[in-house]
């Protein structure tokens, strides 16, 4: 892999990572132990879904991508290929996975031996926890609940030899057959993963197998901003909708599905039409890009906490809303980055130990 596309990995990794904490930053309900607040109307609605039920629901597909991508990277289906891949996904995502589920179940323990924080929590309290609950939350439903992502890494890590024998022998098939289930043109669905993880983690596999020149080719023709206008413009249509009330259930999954595709398209194309002109991205950037990981693992259940401490204080309408959907994010994100640098500064082998040496 080239040093650009290396760097393209990266800052869209980041961009993409931004994208995941917007999306969490939703707040149409919140929860507390008092009652549900609920806006089901209004300009935060339409902006909140505008953004996290629609232009950063492309974070995902493109995080899943990329993963098979590097897995596959130079790949030729030998033992000796797996097992080594096994040992690395172990450092890289098994232990991270592991100690960040870990810390969330302390957090919230700590959190809420306060008398103060129990409104903020409407599930079981952890010192109620039976033995088998906390294991269960260590290993399959984290309190940090954004690790499900690297949870169905691990199944695709584990089902690589299958998933690579899918991909040398049906090649496009498989890519088509699980797009097909992906759109919900049948009522089936994975126990183990989603539709949407497998369909991108095999099209990452894919393109790493069989089209890597696809990925390496630079798209710096002024065309390709057509698809970042009709990623808009589809998102838009759908938010409009989903703010009349539409009862198109179909339709509404339908342009939810194009504008991911467009938007995966629409991402990758400006960065190179952004980049054309430059040798090297800009070295701030590129050092934050350093602390994605980090971001992604830290952000929740932080930022739930902030977007109900912020109703708590400040009341409940739809401008603290809007206001709280913002700065949810902006104090998330800068925490993070603060923290990473910091520990990172001062214990470097902590660091790599909970980034799986990111």
């Amino acid at each position: 892999m080239n040093k650009f596309l290396s760097e393209k990995f990266r800052i869209i990794s980041l961009i993409s990572m931004i994208m995941v904490v917007f999306l969490h930053s939703y707040n149409m309900t919140v929860k507390f132990n008092s009652g549900n607040i609920i806006f089901n109307n209004g300009y935060s609605f339409f902006v909140q879904n505008f953004l996290s039920h629609g232009i950063t629901r492309i974070a995902v597909p493109i995080f899943f991508c990329i993963s098979g991508y590097l897995f596959y990277l130079n790949f030729s289906g030998g033992i000796d290929q797996f097992v080594l891949k096994y040992r690395k996904r172990a450092e890289t995502l098994l232990l991270p996975y592991l100690l960040w589920s870990i810390w969330g179940l302390f957090f919230y323990f700590i959190i809420q031996i306060l008398p103060q924080a129990k409104n903020f929590f409407t599930k079981e309290l952890i010192e109620n926890y039976s033995f088998a609950k906390i294991l269960n939350t260590i290993f399959l439903n984290p309190i940090p609940h954004q690790l499900w992502f690297v949870r169905d890494l691990l199944v695709f890590v584990i089902l690589s030899p299958l998933l690579y024998w899918l991909i040398k022998y049906l090649r496009l098939i498989a890519l088509l057959i699980l797009f097909i289930i992906w759109l919900g043109f049948f009522n089936f669905s994975f126990l183990l993963f989603s539709n949407e993880s497998i369909l991108f983690f095999i099209l990452g596999a894919y393109l790493a197998l069989y089209k890597n020149d696809f990925i390496l080719k630079k798209r710096d023709q002024k065309f390709y901003w057509i698809f970042t206008i009709l990623w808009i413009l589809i998102v838009f249509l759908k938010t409009s909708l989903t703010q009349l009330n539409s009862n198109q259930i179909i339709l509404l999954s339908l342009l939810h599905k194009i504008s991911i595709l467009f938007g995966i398209i629409a991402i990758w194309s400006s960065y190179d039409i952004v980049m054309r002109n430059k040798i090297n991205t800009n070295k701030t950037i590129y050092d934050i890009s350093t602390y994605s990981f980090f971001i992604y693992a830290f952000h929740e259940p932080i930022l739930t906490i902030i977007k109900k401490g912020i109703f708590y204080i400040a009341g409940t309408n739809e401008l603290i809303s809007m206001f709280t959907y913002f700065l949810g994010p902006i104090i998330t994100i800068v925490t993070s980055i603060l923290l990473a640098y910091f520990i990172k500064r001062i214990s470097p082998k902590i660091y790599g130990l909970i980034t799986g040496g990111r």
